[in-house]
């Protein structure tokens, strides 16, 4: 994990102004989204939109939800609703991306749904936001999880426990 000291971002912020897009790829690499999200709060808002148009997709949508809800509202405000769909949405799972949706006004929901290439994510977004947020029909994501029928409890959560982090944030039940 690298230190996010204040020479490090004053060297980070050199390079963003000489625009070496191979370097910075090279240090957003190396960094974690919640490191990269916490590297947001030191910079202004058009190094940052820098920064997330340099990130791969899945990337881009994971720092963008360690971002608090403020920080996303301020660069989620600057970009193109296009692009918000192709670059966040797109690379979410649909709890995530329904979360992000609540957020933003209705007018705005539906710009960025018809911009979502994969028409059956878009879908599942729409059914998700009908629920209330507190209920489980707003907590849910429509992935699916495959385990083999002749394992037995424990061993489902032992062996599925990766993938289970890697689909949803936190598990709640079982």
């Amino acid at each position: 994990m690298i230190e996010l000291t204040k020479e490090y971002i004053d060297h980070l912020k050199d390079i963003i102004t000489e625009k070496d897009d191979a370097k910075i790829k090279e240090i957003l690499d190396e960094l974690y989204p919640a490191d990269i999200a916490e590297l947001y709060q030191e910079l202004d808002l058009q190094e940052a939109i820098y920064l997330y148009l340099l990130m791969d997709g899945e990337k881009a949508a994971d720092v963008l939800m360690e971002l608090d809800e403020e920080d996303r509202h301020k660069l989620l405000k600057e970009l193109p609703n296009e692009l918000i769909a192709k670059r966040f949405v797109d690379n979410m799972e649909t709890d995530d991306a329904v979360d992000l949706m609540r957020e933003l006004d209705e007018d705005t929901q539906e710009e960025i749904l018809s911009h979502i290439e994969d028409v059956e994510q878009a879908g599942d977004i729409v059914d998700l936001l009908k629920y209330d947020e507190d209920t489980a029909g707003g907590l849910m994501g429509t992935e699916m999880i495959v385990v083999n029928e002749n394992w037995v409890c424990p061993n489902v959560s032992t062996r599925c426990a990766s993938k289970l982090k890697t689909w949803m944030r936190s598990i709640t039940s079982m």
